[in-house]
């Protein structure tokens, strides 16, 4: 009876990531920190708002793109 011991890792969307190291000139390992909820504060709350603001935009640009190119 053992258990599974697989953990879970997120992935996150590396061009974003990379937006983000250069916008706020800290680390990628930071920043994937702040997106899980690891680091608090109000640095690790704009990061985490930004990403998933950027997250939406990327999504939104590509059902576009997958609609343009349907029809």
């Amino acid at each position: 009876m053992g258990k599974s011991k697989t953990k879970n890792y997120n992935s996150y969307n590396s061009t974003i990531l990379e937006a983000l190291f250069l916008k706020y000139e800290v680390s990628k390992y930071y920043i994937r920190q702040c997106i899980n909820g690891s680091v608090q504060g109000i640095k690790a709350d704009n990061i985490k708002k930004d990403y998933y603001i950027m997250e939406k935009a990327h999504e939104d640009v590509v059902s576009q793109l997958i609609k343009k190119t349907l029809k």
